[in-house]
């Protein structure tokens, strides 16, 4: 799948050193399920982030997922 937003969420993963694209490395059930945690992690830290700036993190993970949702989808 590829996309901008695919793309920076790669970009972001591959910060945490856990890219789903990493060369040379084998994806399995545990690197699917280690690149999934990291994505939750990453989310709340951001969520975390907005509410310690004010911000409604409730609001904004609904609006994610309205954005989520409606948009279509990259594999296309």
């Amino acid at each position: 799948m590829d996309g901008p937003r695919v793309a920076r969420a790669e970009a972001l993963l591959g910060l945490l050193g856990v890219s789903g694209r990493d060369k040379g490395v084998e994806r399995g059930p545990l690197t699917v399920a280690h690149a999934e945690e990291s994505a939750t992690d990453v989310i709340a830290d951001l969520l975390h982030r907005l509410r310690a700036h004010g911000c409604d993190p409730d609001g904004a993970l609904g609006r994610a997922q309205a954005h989520f949702e409606v948009e279509p989808t990259e594999a296309a």
